[in-house]
């Protein structure tokens, strides 16, 4: 990974996107592919990181519980390997809960981070992005951006932000996660890929009804005008970084398309969903399809309170 010292200073106008992360540790392997990708992101950014392991409290568990001691020594156990392997100069810290989601959302609460880094579902396929129950609780209630490991992304020891992708619709949610991946572009010295979708599956806005007769070529010019909207407000949101960054627009199905710039990047950031008033991270169907099957580790930023 490229050195702390190489790293480019960001703008004084762009304000600090992450300066402490937490990334949560279970003793599986998706706990080891979030520690490496935390870990990863931490370098390229100078982040403070925090390695955290929620276990049950006997009190509450099914008879026989082992000992809160042993629980607790077993945690601390899990904590040392993947700081020794992943991130020397991590903290680490143990929480107590009957629900790992909720004393994870506690923990990042109680330290301020700025992003919580899981790894996939146990049975997501090698090398591919998969939420499971715990993350579909983290995205529901977690009110800092949330990134997902793929799994196996721990057994690749010279991965890096190298190349930072983000999807872009003009909407202030994915303003959000623009702006977010422009800094970490700005702070790592990755290349930054922004891609914009029309989807022209659906009739735009103020278009004539189904029943009406509708030429192509009337279509084709009121998906092209979108698509110049959506490179503007890139352009516009982007600001003096716009000149550094490869702005993409296609048209297609937003999901199928994000998907390809997954394959070629390291990173892929997108805005929450534009349902709800609080700064919370929640998933549409683009951010569904991404969680389930992403061959790079997905950031999803959380929309600003209203």
């Amino acid at each position: 990974m490229s050195s702390v010292s190489k790293r480019r200073r960001p703008s004084e106008s762009r304000p600090t996107g992450i300066a402490r992360i937490a990334a949560g540790i279970d003793g599986f392997r998706s706990g080891e592919d979030a520690a490496a990708l935390a870990a990863a992101i931490a370098e390229a950014t100078g982040a403070e990181l925090l390695l955290v392991s929620v276990h049950p409290d006997p009190l509450v568990a099914v008879p026989p519980a082992p000992s809160w001691k042993a629980l607790h020594t077993r945690s601390e156990a899990i904590l040392h390997e993947a700081r020794d392997r992943h991130a020397p100069d991590a903290r680490v810290l143990i929480e107590t809960d009957w629900s790992v989601a909720r004393g994870l959302e506690r923990a990042v609460a109680a330290a301020h981070r700025d992003l919580l880094v899981v790894g996939s579902s146990r049975h997501a396929r090698e090398g591919r992005v998969q939420i499971g129950k715990r993350t579909r609780q983290l995205l529901g209630h977690a009110r800092c951006a949330l990134a997902v490991a793929p799994a196996g992304l721990s057994e690749h020891d010279d991965f890096r932000l190298a190349r930072i992708g983000v999807g872009f619709d003009g909407g202030p949610e994915s303003e959000a996660a623009l702006s977010l991946a422009a800094w970490l572009a700005e702070v790592s010295g990755a290349s930054l890929h922004v891609l914009g979708v029309v989807d022209d599956r659906l009739l735009p806005a103020g278009s004539p009804g189904l029943g009406a007769a509708l030429r192509i070529s009337d279509l084709d010019g009121v998906y092209d005008q979108r698509a110049s909207d959506l490179r503007r407000g890139a352009e516009r949101a982007l600001g003096d970084a716009a000149g550094s960054a490869a702005i993409e627009i296609a048209r297609g199905r937003p999901a199928d398309a994000l998907a390809a710039l997954a394959r070629e990047v390291d990173l892929l950031l997108i805005g929450s969903r534009r349902w709800g008033g609080v700064a919370r991270v929640l998933l549409g169907s683009t951010g569904e399809a991404l969680m389930h099957g992403s061959s790079c580790p997905v950031l999803v930023v959380p929309r600003s309170p209203a």
